[in-house]
């Protein structure tokens, strides 16, 4: 066990060593403290432990047998044999190699490291990355203290996987945007396999690369690669620049990947920085025609600022008689956002749904947004053109502009057994289209009309766990068979009472309660082969006081009494099916139908909704988040806002 200098002062003499010295130290406890330099630096400290130390005074060289742990400041180098060259401050160890810094973990049979360069080469490598903490764990080795909780244990390396859970799981869709359960935040830890990995400060490279978020081997899921390179370019994101990148799935498919570099934010990595299909199919009858594809294609992209733009052609548009390179089949999509501030963010979305320039004011949308956060409450400056509202049984409706301010509050815990307040306030300025002819003048050009719109909204909800399962473990044939999260067999009710009153220049008054009561069900655990899934809901809405006083379109509230149900079931391994719908009572006519079919498995899946009410749909993919303990085995091995009650949500 012995403490060393990484450089030792030229001027002191080291006696030969007899085997009497080899333990419990290779130099005086005199000289293992780090001393100042002439430089006003400490001199890095090594520390190290192993069955058998030998040093060679005249070569400086210290080497090292037997379970060897070489400590330097923030890494953990343990490996069976390593050798260290005092003067030319060089390292080499072999056999079972295990390099630990942080959270990071790599394992080799080989590997190199030159202390003056802070950099180093792992042959054979492989081990988890956890990205949140790369920049620190591997910014400067000799800078950090110890933070290790090392994920492997070499004193039992068969040890099992234990403690898998899902993080969460990145999502990317195109403009409809469907929603995956725990489908939030980004992709953090990951397993990889490389035949060569480089490092120093600032760069990762590594050749032959395996990459994966899937905790068990065969990996579901992978991303191949000849050639990655890593490279930090801020405190806050890395550039990945990649050779013949590829994803696998099942060790069988490969879909090629068209982008080779991708801007990748610490901790939450950007949907459409990291797209595995370059392009994105949707449908939309009402602006596009029907079948459109559309590509992301960013054009600036630093930690403050982003632009993107989103070209689109409509199939369907296309195949219905136009010509195929008829300005009408054509469309394009500019997204935008900015950090001005800690707190301070600044959003734009606009699209042109032709490019026959001559109708612009019907085919284009516009929405900017300012979000600032105050305290707890977030509040919201917010412009648009040609808003495009659902609004129940009264379909699309386009808001010409608007301009206002919305104030939305947290969620507001009223009491310890889950009874919750909610609270909106906004003020706007709207031009909509309105039915009420004495607000539009003798001779109206159109069914516009400006007035201000004052809203202040509140809902009360509580939830009621009425029956609640057990999950199976979270292992590769049981919870995790086809899902990211083991599946928990419960049954809940849920029930809410909003209040809503709006106030227009006109003199108009909109003032509603409305109750709602919601049974959500889930049974079976989504692990055997047939039918052992089924997720269903049902839900009833009523309004008590109130009735539609608003002059405008887009906000009345006409859908009195709604009955909905939603069905959902496993098929076959992984593939469900299931719809959505909801029904006005009073003249039973559909409010909404939503047809679903899913293809869910632990790693990704992949959603297909289509709704024929608003005559939209979408295709998903999700990409899931995990993290684990213990050792894992070798590979080989377009937005649309609804109308709530006349409220609209930001």
């Amino acid at each position: 066990d012995s403490s060393i200098e990484e450089n030792p002062p030229a001027a002191e003499a080291v006696e030969p060593l007899t085997v009497d010295d080899v333990f419990p130290a290779v130099i005086p406890p005199a000289e293992v403290m780090p001393r100042q330099s002439e430089a006003g630096m400490v001199t890095p400290r090594l520390d190290v432990t192993a069955d058998y130390q030998d040093f060679d005074p005249v070569r400086q060289v210290l080497t090292a047998r037997g379970n060897v742990s070489l400590q330097l400041n923030g890494s953990v180098l343990q490996a069976e044999k390593v050798w260290i060259h005092l003067l030319n401050r060089y390292a080499l160890a072999e056999g079972d190699v295990l390099l630990t810094r942080g959270a990071q973990v790599v394992r080799g049979q080989r590997a190199e490291y030159n202390f003056v360069q802070q950099a180093g080469t792992i042959f054979e490598a492989k081990g988890e990355l956890f990205l949140p903490a790369l920049e620190d764990d591997f910014s400067n080795p000799l800078s950090r203290p110890i933070t290790s909780r090392t994920v492997f244990d070499p004193l039992n390396p068969d040890r099992p996987l234990e403690g898998v859970r899902s993080q969460g799981g990145l999502e990317i869709s195109s403009s409809a945007r469907p929603q995956f359960p725990g489908a939030q935040g980004g992709i953090r830890r990951m397993r990889f396999e490389a035949d060569q990995l480089q490092f120093d400060a600032d760069v990762w490279r590594a050749q032959s690369v395996r990459l994966t978020n899937d905790p068990f081997s065969p990996p579901e899921l992978e991303f191949r690669a000849d050639e990655v390179t890593l490279t930090a370019i801020s405190p806050e994101q890395d550039l990945l620049t990649t050779s013949r990148a590829r994803i696998v799935f099942d060790q069988g498919f490969s879909l090629p990947l068209v982008r080779s570099r991708y801007l990748i934010s610490r901790g939450n990595v950007d949907s459409d920085d990291v797209e595995p299909i370059p392009v994105s199919l949707g449908v939309d009858d009402t602006d596009r025609g029907g079948l459109f594809a559309e590509a992301s294609v960013p054009v600036s992209q630093t930690p403050n600022f982003s632009l993107e733009l989103v070209p689109q052609y409509f199939i369907g548009e296309a195949l219905s008689g136009s010509s195929v390179v008829s300005p009408d089949v054509f469309g394009l999509g500019v997204n935008t956002s900015a950090r001005l501030g800690p707190t301070t963010t600044l959003e734009g979305q606009a699209e042109l749904t032709s490019f026959a320039l001559d109708d612009l004011d019907d085919n284009l949308r516009v929405n900017l947004q300012g979000r600032q956060e105050l305290g707890r409450h977030l509040f919201y400056l917010d412009y648009s053109y040609r808003d495009r509202l659902f609004n129940g049984s009264l379909g699309f409706q386009d808001v010409r502009s608007s301009l206002g301010a919305v104030l939305v509050s947290p969620v507001v815990p009223l009491n310890n057994s889950g009874l919750r307040l909610t609270y909106q306030l906004s003020a706007q300025l709207v031009t909509a289209e309105t039915d009420r002819r004495d607000l539009l003048g003798p001779s109206p050009a159109d069914d516009l009309v400006t007035l201000g719109r004052f809203q202040g909204a509140a809902r009360l909800s509580q939830g009621f766990n009425l029956w609640r399962g057990k999950p199976l473990p979270a292992t590769q044939t049981e919870g995790l068979r086809y899902t990211p999260t083991p599946i928990v067999p419960q049954v809940t009710l849920r029930g809410s009472l909003q209040g809503v009153a709006t106030y227009y220049t006109s003199g108009d008054l909109q003032e509603l309660l409305t109750g709602d009561i919601r049974l959500d069900a889930q049974f079976g655990h989504f692990s055997k082969p047939f039918f052992d899934y089924t997720r269903l809901n049902l839900g009833y809405t009523q309004r008590f006081i109130g009735g539609a006083d608003s002059p405008f379109r887009f906000d009345r509230f006409v859908d009195q009494r709604v009955l909905s149900f939603g069905l959902t079931q496993q098929i076959y391994g992984p593939f469900l099916l299931g719809f959505q719908t909801s029904v006005n009572l009073e003249n039973n006519e559909a409010v909404n139908t939503e047809f679903i079919a899913e293809y869910s498995r632990r790693t990704y899946g992949i959603l297909v909704r289509y709704s024929p009410t608003r005559e939209t749909g979408s295709i998903g993919f999700r990409l899931s988040d995990f993290s684990w303990l213990g050792n894992s085995d070798p590979f080989d091995d377009q937005r649309i806002r609804d109308v709530d009650s006349s409220v609209i949500r930001p």
